[in-house]
């Protein structure tokens, strides 16, 4: 946007006229208020402030409005070339792209922080962010289902599905979708998987900067691994016949498999299906004739499910041993903004409830 330099002010045998100016006539026009007669400059002074606001907040909306919305045109990389467009839906493979592409790309999340892939709402935008992606990165297995039509009629780049493969085997099938379970996050081996996957599809779509991709990704799953072993070691504090978590969606079953732990859930594996009485029943029994020392909310999904689980806790004498990341990563700038960081926070809540 042209910067306008100034508003200027002329007396004419005809009266005052206002204009904006640029250049260097800017300070004669301004001193054309040396002589008027103090209503005349006060008149003259109120149309120069209604003609700036009426010229220049129009174009700073402009500019306003396209600042960093999910649409941007991508900025150029850090050898001055056009980066490519990532686009993600959750927030967990919004973070391991985010990782993998350093300053080489532009990543763009469709769900922020707390937002439920199962219940997602479409917003305008994200049609559009979809359609200008180089690269769409998503989990499927019918996680992401309101997205879905979308990105088959709308993506014009490469889109990969990270569960979808045969490295991960899927557990179980949702009562209500048919589907199997998308929460394979929640083994780090399998989120390896998913590092892979997003290492293979951003340097194939990007092979300029195909070296530096490969390399934050070897970086990245160390740290995984490193990861993955921390958590045996600290799940293995828990006795075992304390491992029982009880939570307010199934979102844990590969958690439980991958550490040994026993889960069980108020509803099935998506937050659309309601909880009923008699799923409140059925728990409070298993929590009472298991022994469970604690009970866990979670952080994305409804009020009622959470509402639900603190009922069990109170009828059952189990304590609340703390709240969970399952659909969505943290708030930004906390260290549970990061998959690593979200993760740790789960294993250390859960160990240190129900040693």
């Amino acid at each position: 946007m042209r910067a306008l330099a100034a508003v200027g002010v002329v007396s004419t045998d005809g009266g005052t006229q206002i204009g904006l100016t640029d250049g260097a006539d800017d300070f004669k026009a301004l001193t054309a208020l040396k002589g008027m007669t103090s209503d005349s400059m006060e008149h003259a002074m109120r149309r120069i402030v209604l003609t700036w606001v009426c010229a220049i907040l129009p174009a700073m909306f402009v500019a306003w409005g396209c600042g960093s919305d999910a649409t941007d045109t991508p900025s150029a990389g850090g050898d001055g070339s056009k980066r490519i467009t990532i686009v993600c839906t959750t927030t967990m493979i919004a973070d391991l792209a985010r990782v993998i592409a350093g300053d080489d790309a532009e990543v763009v999340g469709i769900m922020k922080a707390g937002e439920d892939p199962h219940v997602y709402e479409m917003r305008p935008r994200d049609t559009q962010a979809i359609a200008m992606a180089d690269l769409v990165l998503m989990n499927g297995l019918h996680l992401e289902a309101q997205l879905d039509h979308v990105v088959e009629n709308h993506a014009k780049g490469k889109v990969v599905r990270l569960a979808e493969t045969e490295k991960i085997k899927p557990l179980g099938v949702d009562e209500v979708s048919g589907a199997p379970d998308p929460h394979c996050w929640f083994n780090v081996e399998y989120f390896i998987v998913f590092a892979e996957r997003a290492r293979d599809a951003i340097a194939e779509v990007d092979p300029k900067h195909a070296d530096a991709y490969r390399s934050r990704a070897a970086t990245y799953i160390d740290e995984l691994k490193l990861l993955h072993t921390w958590a045996g070691k600290r799940i293995a504090e828990i006795p075992r016949e304390r491992r029982i978590m009880v939570t307010s969606h199934d979102a844990f079953q590969y958690l439980g498999k991958a550490y040994d732990i026993e889960v069980h859930a108020v509803i099935g594996m998506s937050t659309e299906q309601p909880p009923t009485g008699r799923d409140k029943i059925a728990l409070q029994k298993l929590v009472i004739d298991r022994g469970a020392k604690a009970v866990f909310i979670e952080t994305s999904v409804s009020a009622a499910l959470n509402d639900m689980v603190r009922q069990i806790a109170d009828a059952t004498g189990a304590k609340i041993g703390g709240t969970l990341y399952s659909d969505s990563l943290g708030d930004p700038a906390t260290p549970e903004s990061t998959y690593l960081g979200m993760f740790r926070h789960n294993i250390d809540t859960l160990a240190e409830a129900l040693r």
